[in-house]
């Protein structure tokens, strides 16, 4: 074979393998479609959140000799996404808003774009609000971050919500940039907005650039490039470079944050229980009798069924008349239909005057680069 052959030989080829793989997903599509008219005639959930973790498990412990596993994984929640449209069975998932936050990245990684609608909120309580009223099928919401720990809202929204259950989460790495109007200069700045947690992470960025600069508060990072973009050249923002293209604005200082490991878990919020996995995160609130020892006691428990704690935090514990209570709003790996994590939590109970099982779900499996 020439050259002059040889770019057109192999084109050929990959046309076959497109045409095999139409193939495949439209029998896939078709056997997906059988399976929820089967669902519907037994009066069974016809998406099934669980069954799909178990075929990305499956498809991506697969061994890999070019493909990202990254990339599989992204492919295969589109074509899974798709079948779901085909079915009309679009799911709208929430997030905290505006368009361009960090929840909406999250929300985007976690779901397909296909077969879902992605609905922004202005705050926590909407989100929430709207889940419980069945609005939305599920939402994405920061819970944790790593410089700045807890975002005590979303624990105290869990903790609140009757029915709402923790069906998921994300990490994601999160890049704060300073965001300006075309043109603008760093001289120009006199007010730079942003989330209270952005502002934080920023927080030496700042002090040695912006000393005396006014910063103010905004509910979310979006909500502040929208806010700066409105106020014209000597107002800027701190946010995510997704912000600063939906806003048409320009980013002045890329990646700001003062820890270049800045992350943020976010959840993914919904009404359903989800099946174990085997590679499981339970998250649980309790509070605790007012006894010595009553903490130790507690701790001991999972230490006897040898669960790994991977975070332990007290509140205040609001919905109590007494003061000085506190909840301990605690992840440890397992899910609540193994047996060790049942019988933890039924020994567990007897130390406390409060429990609440707010969710197990999969944990999230970091990417390799």
């Amino acid at each position: 074979m020439s050259d002059d052959d040889k770019l057109p030989a192999l084109r050929k080829q990959i046309s076959a393998i497109d045409d095999d793989l139409v193939k495949l997903l439209e029998k896939r599509a078709a056997i997906a479609k059988e399976i929820g008219e089967y669902k519907k005639s037994k009066g069974l959930p016809v998406h099934d959140w669980s069954r799909e973790q178990e075929v990305l498990k499956r498809v991506l412990e697969r061994p890999l000799q070019l493909l990202d596993p990254a990339d599989l994984e992204k492919v295969y929640k589109e074509i899974m996404g798709s079948c779901r449209h085909l079915e009309n069975l679009e799911e709208k998932v929430g997030y905290l808003g505006p368009e361009g936050t960090f929840s909406e990245i999250a929300a985007r990684e976690f779901f397909s774009d296909a077969g879902n609608a992605f609905v922004p909120y202005d705050s926590n309580w909407q989100l929430f609000r709207a889940l419980e009223a069945g609005t939305i099928d599920y939402g994405v919401t920061p819970v944790e971050n790593s410089t700045q720990g807890t975002v005590t809202e979303t624990v105290d929204l869990l903790l609140d919500s009757p029915s709402i259950k923790i069906c998921g989460e994300i990490e994601v790495k999160v890049h704060q940039n300073l965001i300006v109007n075309p043109g603008a200069k760093e001289k120009d700045i006199t007010t730079i907005f942003s989330h209270p947690q952005a502002i934080a992470q920023a927080r030496k960025y700042l002090q040695e650039r912006f000393h005396g600069v006014q910063v103010k508060e905004t509910f979310s990072t979006s909500a502040a490039v929208k806010q700066a973009k409105d106020a014209g050249k000597t107002c800027a923002a701190i946010g995510s470079e997704l912000a600063a293209r939906y806003n048409g604005m320009e980013i002045l200082g890329h990646a700001i944050e003062d820890n270049p490991n800045n992350q943020t878990r976010f959840i993914v919020i919904g009404k359903l229980s989800m099946r174990p996995t085997g590679n499981d995160r339970t998250s649980i609130i309790f509070t605790l009798k007012h006894e010595p020892g009553s903490l130790f006691h507690a701790l001991e428990v999972f230490s006897r069924h040898s669960i790994n704690l991977t975070k332990i935090e007290s509140r205040p514990a609001r919905h109590l008349p007494e003061i000085w209570q506190y909840n301990f709003f605690t992840d440890f790996e397992g899910h609540v239909a193994d047996a060790g994590v049942a019988l933890a939590l039924q020994q567990l109970a007897e130390h406390t005057i409060f429990l609440k099982i707010l969710g197990s779900y999969p944990k999230f499996i970091p990417k390799v680069n």
